[in-house]
């Protein structure tokens, strides 16, 4: 075995294209991934020729792929919403697929597509130019035409009759006709599921809500799943950018043929839990479920069955979001108890489980409340997993993988490794950086001190550079993960020159043999 995966990621973002990497190399995998510039650059696509070329090159090295078929097909994520390609020219892009699997017909192949979002704004960086102006316009048209598809309900059919003549008929008929187009590649995917193409599909919800086109897609393609009796096979579940997270930790135990780790979730609070998050369209507690399936395993009711615990922190009454600042108000309420959920944690560990924390309580964001307890406490450096950022679905698919893979050093009997368990550490440490004090506090301080669109890319970042530089000092102080020893940021970027992410390297320093004093 070469131990080692080809990954051709959603776009070049840290998030989609290092994290994989990351959580591979704590269980000592190597994920092989192209060069950034050949992956595109928002509304830019990824250079489709050479990324073929790569793929065949690939193929050669490595135990397995997983392949975003957005990036094989349209070049990458945001160009699947406004690429003019048609079927047959994405049809004729993937079949470097099928020459790979003819060649080798025991190389694992593993493949995600989203579902086209549907966003609810007037911000179209990600999207058509006539987002701009129309872009609330058609997720409400969306959502009402969907809605009283299925209930009947008469206000939803009138709103649609009220919005038809606020959308021109080019711009209604273009957007539709982009959906029909990858709505007939993903349903086409299923076909090269039967022939045996994937061992694993995941058609991930990108950004969605109870009702819409994108849930009416979803709909179809569950059903065709049935009737195929593909289900331990196809997955469909809300997220996108944390898929590759996730089929990188299902194929490395695929491919070392080991047990899967069970997980026993428990929450903060009982009515968060069984709220929907935002831009998803199910409550927490089956989102988890949803999260761990994909991963190839299950949820247990009891603690004493499983082998890592997932810590869940929900909102009090609904989730908010730090990157928009809405709904902040509901989510620190009475209706859940951070300190005794914090016990139950510090419990666990003591008797020596595995313990991973999931953020879900904000969207885009640690909690404020929260984090700071965590760091106090000691509790932060002894997870198994850590993680906060954007949508439910991306915290808790980044979650289980990490904690699968530190799970995976134990079966393999790599505890006492002082190089595994660094990997684990940077990992932990990076995503505390980047989802609590750039994300909850540092993002917001820039974007009250100065309006980034009047900004060129370079002073953009030397502001974040600074805002975060100064409160970074602070936390690091705290972050003495044993004695002797400190994390360092190594480097600082805005992967698509904005203020929403951020791209962190973290590297530890210090006596490396006090390393295994800090995960037990």
């Amino acid at each position: 075995m070469k131990r080692k995966i080809a990954l051709l990621p959603v776009d070049a973002r840290p998030v989609t294209r290092d994290l994989p990497r990351q959580l591979a190399a704590i269980g000592g995998w190597e994920v092989l991934v192209p060069e950034r510039h050949e992956l595109g650059f928002l509304k830019k696509p990824g250079n489709l020729d050479h990324l073929q070329k790569w793929l065949r090159e690939m193929a050669h090295e490595v135990d397995g792929i997983i392949v975003s078929v957005d990036m094989l097909g349209y070049g990458g994520l945001v160009s699947s919403r406004i690429s003019e390609a048609t079927v047959d020219e994405v049809r004729a892009r993937l079949q470097v697929l099928k020459e790979l699997k003819a060649v080798n017909p025991e190389l694992k192949i593993m493949g995600f597509s989203a579902t086209m979002r549907l966003s609810n704004s007037y911000v179209n960086e990600e999207e058509k130019e006539y987002w701009s102006r129309y872009g609330k316009e058609i997720w409400q048209f969306s959502y009402h035409s969907h809605r009283h598809s299925k209930t009947k309900d008469f206000n939803s059919k009138k709103l649609v009759e009220e919005l038809k003549p606020q959308i021109p008929d080019t711009i209604l008929k273009d957007y539709k006709k982009t959906r029909e187009r990858n709505f007939t590649i993903n349903l086409s995917l299923l076909d090269e599921v039967d022939a045996g193409l994937f061992d694993t599909l995941v058609f991930p919800q990108d950004d969605t809500a109870e009702y819409g086109y994108n849930i009416q897609e979803q709909e179809l393609l569950s059903e065709e799943v049935n009737k195929r009796t593909l289900h331990e096979k196809v997955f469909i579940y809300p997220g996108a950018d944390e898929v590759a997270s996730t089929l990188v930790a299902r194929m490395v135990y695929d491919l070392e043929d080991v047990k899967r780790p069970i997980f026993h979730p428990f929450y903060s609070g009982q009515k968060g839990a069984l709220s929907n998050a935002m831009y998803e369209d199910r409550p927490i507690t089956e989102s988890v479920k949803g999260q761990v399936y994909a991963f190839g395993s299950f949820t247990v009711e009891s603690s004493p069955e499983a082998d890592v615990l997932l810590a869940v922190n929900v909102p009090g009454k609904k989730q908010g979001d730090l990157a928009l600042q809405r709904g902040l108000y509901e989510v620190d309420t009475t209706d859940r108890n951070l300190g005794e959920w914090m016990l139950k944690i510090k419990h666990y560990l003591e008797k020596g489980k595995d313990v991973a924390v999931a953020d879900l309580a904000y969207a885009n964001g640690a909690d404020p409340a929260l984090m700071p307890r965590l760091i106090d406490s000691g509790i932060f450096s002894h997870l198994s997993g850590f993680a906060g950022w954007n949508t439910a679905g991306n915290s808790l698919g980044t979650v289980i993988a990490h904690s699968a893979m530190v799970h995976l050093q134990k079966l393999n009997g790599f505890l006492l490794d002082t190089d595994f368990r660094k990997r684990h550490l940077e990992l932990l440490t990076l995503r505390l950086l980047d989802d609590y004090l750039y994300q909850s506090v540092v993002r917001q301080n820039v974007r009250g001190r100065v309006d980034e669109s009047r900004l060129n890319d370079d002073e953009l970042l030397e502001v974040v550079q600074q805002e975060f530089m100064e409160a970074a000092g602070e936390m690091l102080k705290k972050l003495q993960l044993c004695q002797g020893f400190a994390p360092r940021i190594q480097n600082l970027a805005l992967p698509w020159n904005r203020t929403f992410e951020i791209g962190l390297v973290i590297e530890l320093e210090g006596n490396q043999a006090n390393l295994k004093e800090v995960v037990h």
